[in-house]
């Protein structure tokens, strides 16, 4: 009689302890970002941020090594949403297209939506702050797997063009979120703000080059 061999961790408990396992991780790494967004470093501790998860600080530390790691984990799994993104776009979409549809849709969402732009920008900034030198490698390592998923949808471009528009996309988005009028403002607002966006990154396809290279009377003419 033929047996089904039993492997080791895998079944229903094991699932059940992995899916635990990945809810802790996004409640500590969440509850760590909304602390950060609203009450900067300083409230950012351990302990507060063991308590706004439900947990205990030695639960914390079975999980993340420093509040640092918490960061990070959030904006890993940002990236993940953002591949999903990039692999499940129409097959015609240009790479440039692709990367400006899922920053317009950031860039749309309200400043209390913890994956709202804005929130985004303030974790991705005060983790490169707070990190160590030999540190920030692992930190810039986190936008691999989205160079990696513009590469798939993109293979007749090299690494370094990849690596390039991404990084070009990411800072068009930052600088719009810092130049742009603040809500309740004009042009802080709804259709005005997208609109923004995609200056930016209209900006970025032509080549901001050519703004340079233009006399007055011929800026924004073609």
């Amino acid at each position: 009689m033929t047996q089904t061999a039993v492997i080791p961790g895998r079944g229903p408990m094991a699932d059940l302890r992995a899916r635990k396992k990945a809810d802790t991780l996004t409640r500590l790494s969440v509850a760590a970002v909304e602390l950060l967004v609203a009450e900067g470093l300083d409230g950012a501790t351990v302990s507060a941020i063991a308590e706004r998860a439900g947990v205990s600080t030695r639960t914390f530390h079975n999980y993340f090594a420093h509040r640092e790691d918490a960061f990070l984990h959030f904006l890993r799994e940002q990236v993940s949403e953002w591949v999903r993104r990039v692999d499940g776009a129409p097959a015609g979409m240009s790479p440039l297209d692709v990367l400006r549809s899922i920053f317009r849709e950031s860039h749309g969402r309200s400043q209390d939506d913890i994956v709202a732009a804005e929130n985004l920008l303030v974790v991705g900034e005060q983790v490169m702050l707070l990190l160590r030198t030999g540190e920030r490698d692992c930190a810039a390592n986190v936008l691999d797997p989205l160079y990696a998923a513009v590469e798939r949808r993109a293979p007749h471009l090299s690494p370094f063009r990849v690596r390039v528009i991404v990084d070009l996309g990411l800072a068009a988005g930052a600088s719009v979120l810092r130049h742009q009028p603040p809500e309740g403002e004009p042009g802080g607002e709804g259709d005005e703000r997208d609109a923004v966006m995609d200056e930016a990154f209209d900006l970025f396809e032509k080549g901001a080059g050519h703004e340079f290279r233009t006399t007055p009377g011929q800026a924004g003419s073609d």
